[in-house]
């Protein structure tokens, strides 16, 4: 799985992240990020060894958005434009069109999966 450095995760989330196990460090083991924009707030959680990603959003205390083990992620990368931050998950062997996480200036999930074939 190809990640960027662990500062650039730090930078785009704005904090250290949360370690699943405290005897592993980056990039063992499952990390968690939280971020909070006005009243949403976004829990990215990342086990770059398994190649798994787990992406929860809430307004307020109320969930409202779980991707829960999201497998055979390929490749993470940070973004970096004039308007916006985020992130974007690439899946191995292309079959969908990247999730996309924004983060800045506020936070918002898009994701267009590809059709798998035709019936």
């Amino acid at each position: 799985m190809e990640i960027p450095d662990l500062a650039e995760l730090i930078w785009l989330f704005e904090d250290e992240p949360t370690r699943g196990y405290d005897d592993l460090d980056w990039p063992v083991g499952l990390h968690s990020f939280r971020l909070t924009r006005r009243s949403t707030t976004v829990l990215f959680s990342l086990d770059p060894t398994a190649g798994d990603a787990y992406l929860t959003m809430y307004s307020g205390d109320e969930e409202i958005a779980y991707l829960g083990r999201l497998r055979r992620v390929d490749r993470l990368t940070v973004l970096r434009e004039p308007d916006h931050e985020g992130l974007r998950l690439w899946f191995h062997g292309d079959t969908h069109e990247p999730l996309t996480l924004r983060t800045k200036p506020g936070i918002r999930l898009s994701w267009d999966v590809r059709p798998l074939g035709e019936w």
